[in-house]
C-alpha cells in the first residue's frame, strides 16, 4: 500500500512538472494570440555595415524577437528603395511604413529638428542625454506630430558636422567665399553665410559630381559620408569642426501609428529604446575605424587646436538669434539642460 501510495504521488509530481514545461513553453506563443501580423519596409540610405544600417538590421531583429515573429521588418539599404530626400514623402504618401533621414532632410517636411543643429548647442554626451534619452527629445518627438510623423528613433550616425573639401581649413576666415555643398536645411544656409561662405543646396545623390566637376569647393557632412559616398576620391581635406551633431530620425506616418495595437506599439517602442542604445554603442565603436580608413584612403583629417575650436564656436554663437523658424525659448532650455550635463 505504501509503495503504492508512493509511486501514484510521483506520478501526480511529473504529471504536474509536464503540464508546467508545456505551459511555460506555451507561454510566449499564447502570450502573443492577440497580436495582428504586421509587415514593415523600412528605407535606410546609408551601407548595411555603417551604423544607420547596423541599427535597422538590429531593430528589424529584435522587433520579430520580441514579437515571436509576428511582426517583421524588411530593410532596404543604401537607397535600394528610396534615397533619403525621398524617404520621407514616401512615409507620408503610405509607399513605405518607415523612412529614415537626417534632421537636415528633414527641412522640407517638418521644422522640429532644425533646433537640433543650432551650432555648438550641443556636444556628443550633451545630444545623447538631452535628446535621445531625455524628456526634450520626446518632446520634440510629439512636436513633429503635427506634420503628420510619428518619430520612432533619434539615431547617431557619423558623429557631428564636419567640413572637408579640396584645401585644408583651419579658422572661418579660411571659408569666405567657398562655395559649401550643404543638404536642404535653413539652419546650414544660415550657418555657412554667417561664416561668409556661399552655401549651395545640393540633393546627396549629386554631390559627387558637384565635387569632381568644381561645382561646388567643399561639403559639411560627417565622417561617415566618406565611404558611403567615396569622397576621398573628390576631396583630400577634412577639418573637424564639430558643430552639430548629425541625427539620423527613423519615421512612420502618424496615420499609420495611429491605426497600430497597443500590443504593436508597445513591442514597437521596446525595441526602439534597445536600438538606440545599440545605436550610440556602435557609432562608438564605428568612429575610429572612420578616420583610419579615411585617411588610408588618402584624405587628411585636422582637428583643430583649442584656440581655433574657440573661433569657430565664437562664429556659430554669433547665430543663434537668427535660427530660422526655430523657438529661441527652446534654444534655451535645451542650452540649460545640456549645461547640467556632467
Amino acid at each position: 500500500m505504501f509503495t503504492s501510495d508512493l509511486w501514484g504521488k510521483r506520478r501526480l509530481a511529473l504529471l504536474a512538472g509536464l503540464i508546467a514545461t508545456a505551459l511555460i513553453a506555451a507561454a510566449p506563443a499564447a502570450a502573443q494570440d492577440d497580436l495582428p501580423p504586421l509587415k514593415m519596409r523600412a528605407t535606410n540610405s546609408y551601407p548595411q555595415d555603417q551604423t544607420g544600417g547596423k541599427a535597422l538590421d538590429f531593430f528589424a531583429k529584435r522587433v520579430a524577437e520580441l514579437s515571436g515573429g509576428k511582426i517583421t521588418v524588411q530593410v532596404f539599404h543604401a537607397g535600394k528603395l528610396y534615397t533619403e530626400d525621398k524617404s520621407i514623402q514616401a512615409v507620408l504618401d503610405g509607399t513605405v511604413e518607415m523612412g529614415m533621414a537626417s534632421t537636415s532632410n528633414h527641412g522640407p517636411f517638418t521644422k522640429v529638428w532644425q533646433v537640433v543643429e543650432t551650432p555648438f548647442l550641443l556636444d556628443k554626451k550633451q545630444f545623447r542625454d538631452v535628446v535621445i534619452r531625455g524628456e526634450i527629445g520626446k518632446e520634440l518627438k510629439k512636436m513633429a506630430e503635427k506634420d503628420r510623423l510619428h518619430p520612432m528613433m533619434i539615431l547617431e550616425t557619423g558623429g557631428h558636422r564636419v567640413v572637408g573639401g579640396g584645401k585644408q581649413i583651419k579658422l572661418p576666415e579660411d571659408i569666405k567665399g567657398a562655395k559649401v555643398r550643404v543638404p536642404q536645411s535653413p539652419v546650414l544656409l544660415v550657418f555657412y553665410r554667417g561664416l561668409g561662405a556661399n552655401p549651395t543646396v545640393v540633393p546627396w545623390g549629386e554631390t559627387y559630381l558637384a565635387l569632381a566637376s568644381k561645382t561646388v569647393d567643399g561639403l559639411d557632412a560627417v565622417l561617415a559620408s566618406w565611404p558611403t559616398g567615396k569622397l576621398w576620391e573628390v576631396t583630400k581635406h577634412v577639418t573637424t569642426i564639430n558643430w552639430a551633431p548629425i541625427a539620423t530620425v527613423t519615421d512612420v506616418s502618424l496615420k499609420w501609428w495611429n491605426e497600430r495595437t497597443p500590443k504593436q506599439r508597445a513591442i514597437l517602442d521596446q525595441a526602439v529604446k534597445e536600438t538606440e542604445e545599440f545605436s550610440m554603442k556602435a557609432e562608438d565603436e564605428n568612429e575610429t575605424a572612420l578616420r583610419e580608413l579615411i585617411k588610408k584612403n588618402g584624405v587628411a583629417i585636422y582637428d583643430p587646436t583649442a584656440q581655433e575650436r574657440d573661433a569657430w564656436r565664437k562664429a556659430g554663437l554669433s547665430i543663434w538669434k537668427s535660427m530660422p523658424d526655430v523657438d529661441q525659448a527652446l534654444i534655451e532650455r535645451i542650452n540649460k539642460a545640456a549645461q547640467a550635463v556632467r
